[in-house]
């Protein structure tokens, strides 16, 4: 009976380990997405990447149909001639990262998908070019970390959305120009 019950808790432990590896975090322009992970060599390495912290991307327009940004380092490739469809996160060459809002055949490695997003979505939450990207395996990549002191006359808003008017600000998590920011 014992040796069952070790066997479930180890499969569910897997499997809860599994299920928490599979998603990155995108964070661009204040909003944090999410997208799925496929598995393969290169997913394993860039969750290996991102296990060391967050990594951010400048990216920027392609062909009209997609943002790209350099890696800081080449993932394992296993390149399939395949057509991207909008939402697919691929690899190109290694170490380039492509985010599709349109359509485009080549040979790419698949990473993920963006997770309930239209192509229109896409644009604009990658709007700009070049656009800063976080790349992140929590969600809190888009958190940024200042002193209470430096906020005197911005509109603070706590997380259920009501705004803040005691200063100095406490310790905690707080929305401030339209960015998480964390008050240590």
């Amino acid at each position: 009976m014992k040796k069952i019950i070790l066997a479930l808790i180890v499969t569910f432990m897997a499997s809860c380990s599994a299920n928490s590896q599979g998603k990155l975090y995108l964070t661009a322009n204040g909003v944090t997405k999410t997208a799925t992970l496929v598995q393969n060599d290169a997913t394993d390495d860039l969750i290996s990447l991102l296990e060391n912290g967050s990594v951010t991307l400048s990216m920027t327009e392609n062909g009209g149909f997609e943002k790209v940004g350099n890696l800081p380092q080449s993932l394992t490739t296993s390149d399939v001639r395949q057509t991207a469809q909008s939402g697919d996160i691929m690899l190109y060459v290694g170490n380039v990262l492509c985010i599709f809002y349109g359509s485009n055949t080549w040979a790419y490695t698949k990473l993920g998908t963006m997770d309930d997003m239209t192509s229109n979505e896409i644009k604009e939450f990658l709007a700009g070019n070049p656009v800063e990207v976080i790349l992140s395996l929590g969600d809190d990549a888009g958190i940024e970390e200042i002193n209470a002191s430096e906020i005197l006359s911005e509109k603070v808003y706590d997380l259920n959305g009501k705004i803040v008017s005691q200063r100095p600000l406490g310790k905690g998590l707080y929305i401030i120009n339209g960015r998480k920011t964390l008050i240590k």
